[in-house]
């Protein structure tokens, strides 16, 4: 557990070889999970990574077994950017691959650009560069649904958080979920379920929050001064954060690859889990010799297309 200087208590798990009293590769990671999330998605990923290298995963505040902020408006990238670096500080982590799904792709980049020695590479994982909601499901009905939305809470906060609680809880929650997103021959219900009660339990107004924070911020025209490697991965099929977004994302940054994963969503890394070890652990094998931390790139790799 380790709190930050606004008094935020934020959980995080440290595995892999240090923590079994073993050597440990040089390279360490830090999961970055999207907004609502606890970890779900790294079901296949962590246990893989952790076989050779330490992985820290930190529950962002507001979320998992992490406190709420003292101030609810406290809640945006900045803030979780921060939170990260501060926990890395704590359990000795220099820098590390950052690894980022949906929202987590943007808190890696604010890390990058805030803080770019803490970051040696990254995965950017069926996620986006910013202003999530302008391509929603390839339109930005998601920007004019969320004020809407934001007053209906704080007006009728009860009755909302009520209706949203007993709808994730249902079979409904998965069924749309399938008929919408996910391929449901390759997510059953149990790996869905820890996402749906995890959101089920979250205060609606963090949520609105932080994903407002994330509908009005972009990191676009600070990627080309990224010189970090990224590794840019998407889901062919990805309705909340669509190919194209990937694609300008991957060619906005000057050392980056693009992998389209076919007949995948946005949650690919659970449908598709042996085509992301397999170009992660490719990334790994890749990555270029530790030099000075603002020196760190590919030159080998074309710019993402």
């Amino acid at each position: 557990m380790h709190f930050t200087r606004d008094g935020t208590r934020l959980a995080y798990r440290l595995f892999g070889p240090s923590a079994r009293g073993e050597r440990a590769s040089a390279e360490r990671f830090v999961l970055c999970d999207g907004i609502s999330c606890d970890g779900f998605i790294w079901k296949d990923l962590g246990p893989h990574l952790s076989e050779r290298f330490d992985v820290l995963h930190v529950n962002y505040r507001g979320h998992g077994r992490s406190g709420l902020p003292r101030d609810p408006q406290a809640t945006t990238l900045a803030h979780l950017a921060s939170d990260l670096v501060a926990v890395m500080d704590a359990v000795g982590f220099e820098d590390g691959i950052f690894l980022g799904h949906s929202l987590g792709v943007q808190v890696s980049l604010e890390t990058a650009i805030r803080a770019p020695t803490r970051v040696r590479g990254g995965g950017l994982f069926c996620g986006s560069y910013g202003r999530v909601l302008d391509t929603f499901k390839h339109t930005d009905i998601g920007a004019r649904v969320l004020p809407v939305f934001d007053k209906l809470t704080q007006h009728f906060r009860g009755a909302v958080t009520s209706l949203v609680r007993g709808f994730l809880g249902s079979p409904a929650a998965y069924a749309l979920a399938a008929l919408t997103e996910i391929k449901g021959d390759r997510v059953k219900p149990r790996d869905l379920q820890p996402y749906l009660d995890h959101f089920a339990r979250m205060p609606i107004d963090l949520f609105t929050t932080l994903l407002g924070d994330a509908s009005e911020r972009t990191s676009l025209p600070q990627l080309p001064r990224l010189t970090q490697p990224f590794l840019v991965v998407a889901g062919q099929d990805d309705g909340f954060t669509p190919l194209f977004v990937s694609k300008i994302m991957a060619q906005a940054l000057p050392h980056a690859r693009l992998v389209v994963v076919p007949g995948t969503s946005h949650v690919a890394p659970l449908e598709a889990p042996t085509t992301f070890r397999d170009a992660l652990d490719g990334f790994v094998a890749e990555l270029p010799p530790r030099r000075s931390a603002s020196a760190l790139a590919w030159p080998a790799w074309p710019r993402g297309t």
